[in-house]
């Protein structure tokens, strides 16, 4: 059973007047926009964002593709906002968004959501200690990082780092960047506004991700520590956990209360027989000990690189790592992704051998690690 805690926090800054984020975290929904143009029009145009989204707040979304034309449905409604209203010509917004997929079937798959991008605002996930960026920024400093020119610290201190170079409003139509996740038990996503990422370092940001505190106080300490370094924005964060509760393990019996076994046979007065039961106790534990030992061992999949190679790839195991005896692991399925084209915190997370109870779950990690790697080009 899926269920998520969640937690949210806004603030003006230091320097601004008006709160032009805004923002929605509810059941299946969560979303930072942030406004731009003047005479308050960023306020309305972040505003519109919001309220068009909350409609499928309770319902979710179907596919990713279902989300993509909501934004682009909202994106034509803020346009024609714009053009029509002579003191809002030219206002936009960013969006950054998570939804989750409606279920389509009964089958033991993991709960999956959807991240929507347009523009510089941002969506994280930390799993297994691990931040990173799901979403990818549409600015001029992120061309400059692609192509080399510009360090991310660099970026996040660029006197240009808030040019975007895609909003929603700005034009009559909008590509909009969309990518399907997996969650998994202990999984956090944070979304968050420029404001919070263009103060606070990234080792700082990671820090308190980190903390096994509640949501709600891990976003307000995140904006707090936005406001100390600076706060000359907007600051808005949604923190979001993910708890997926597992199946009750199975009772296994006590050998001492196990059926079969006399209580009266230990009254015995002779030592004979209660060695011969003694003995027959140890052998008995041993041989289910060493049943359930080797069932294990060919239980569950694991994902893990097919050598300690650069030119290695990534494969799903079935069994247990390392092996048992003659018992070893068996692989599945090779993927063809190799440990040289992926980013060093990728290689340390399939470094630490990712397990699962089932290969469609596997499967499902893998296909993620492939996506956030296109996407990050």
């Amino acid at each position: 059973m899926l269920t998520l805690a969640i937690g949210a926090a806004t603030d003006t800054g230091n320097l601004r007047g008006q709160n032009e984020d805004a923002h929605i975290a509810e059941k299946n929904l969560f979303a930072v926009a942030d406004g731009m143009g003047g005479h308050n029009a960023g306020e309305v145009a972040s505003a519109m964002a919001i309220e068009h989204l909350r409609g499928i707040a309770l319902s979710g979304v179907s596919s990713a593709e279902a989300f993509a034309q909501v934004v682009r449905d909202l994106n034509s409604a803020i346009y024609a906002s714009a053009t029509s209203t002579t003191d809002q010509r030219g206002m936009g917004t960013t969006l950054t968004a998570a939804a989750l997929l409606t279920s389509t079937s009964d089958t033991d798959q993991p709960s999956q959501i959807v991240i929507a991008n347009v523009g510089d605002s941002r969506t994280y996930l930390l799993r297994s200690g691990e931040l990173r960026q799901l979403s990818v920024d549409h600015s001029y400093v992120q061309g400059l990082v692609t192509e080399g020119l510009l360090t991310v610290d660099e970026a996040r201190t660029h006197p240009r780092r808030n040019i975007v170079t895609r909003a929603l409003g700005i034009d009559e139509q909008v590509s909009v960047d969309t990518w399907t996740i997996p969650m998994f038990d202990g999984d956090r996503f944070m979304l968050c506004s420029d404001g919070l990422v263009d103060e606070v370092p990234l080792d700082e940001i990671t820090e308190m991700i980190r903390e096994h505190s509640a949501p709600q106080h891990v976003a307000e300490r995140l904006v707090t520590a936005a406001k100390r370094h600076g706060g000359r924005d907007n600051i808005t964060v949604i923190v979001v956990d993910v708890n997926i509760n597992a199946a009750a393990p199975e009772v296994v019996a006590d050998p001492d209360t196990a059926p079969g076994i006399d209580p009266g046979i230990a009254s015995e007065s002779t030592m004979s027989i209660k060695k011969r039961i003694l003995a027959l106790v140890v052998v008995v534990v041993v041989c289910i000990g060493g049943f359930v030992a080797l069932r294990h061992q060919r239980s569950g999949f694991f994902v893990a690189f097919t050598n300690s190679s650069s030119s290695a790839t990534i494969a799903i195991y079935k069994g247990q790592p390392g092996g048992l005896l003659w018992i070893k692991p068996t692989v599945v399925e090779v993927s063809t992704t190799k440990r040289y084209s992926m980013q060093s915190e990728f290689q340390r997370e399939i470094d630490r051998v990712q397990q699962f109870d089932s290969i469609d779950k596997a499967r499902s990690y893998l296909k993620m690690i492939d996506v956030v790697l296109k996407a990050q080009g």
